[in-house]
């Protein structure tokens, strides 16, 4: 992935999420996560609240499947008020959590 696709990415992000409560808001990413993580977490983020508007049971079965696909690449997303900041970082990592979503997704 180069650059530009980071990039799109956080601009649709951006005109998505980041507006009403979270405007002004802006995206930084921890140098501990590379660029292909932090679209894929961003992409994950947008879809699940997209699906929101969906079914109910679509959109906790869209939420639960990006909680755990962000939590086996090991990141989260972190909301600074204060400073008015989404910030992408990494988790920490539990061993036995990651066997066990291998185990929830994978059987």
């Amino acid at each position: 992935m180069d650059v530009h696709t980071l990039d799109a990415v956080i601009e649709m992000y951006t005109n998505h999420l980041l507006q009403g409560e979270l405007e002004g808001f802006r995206i930084e990413i921890s140098p501990e996560i590379t660029d292909e993580l932090a679209a894929i977490a961003l992409y994950l983020d947008s879809k699940t609240v997209r699906a929101s508007g969906e079914i109910e049971e679509f959109y906790e079965g869209y939420k639960r499947a990006a909680f755990d696909v962000l939590s086996f690449m090991g990141v989260e997303f972190f909301e600074d008020k204060e400073n008015k900041l989404i910030r992408i970082m990494k988790s920490n990592y539990d061993s036995d959590l990651q066997e066990q979503l291998k185990e929830n997704i994978w059987g």
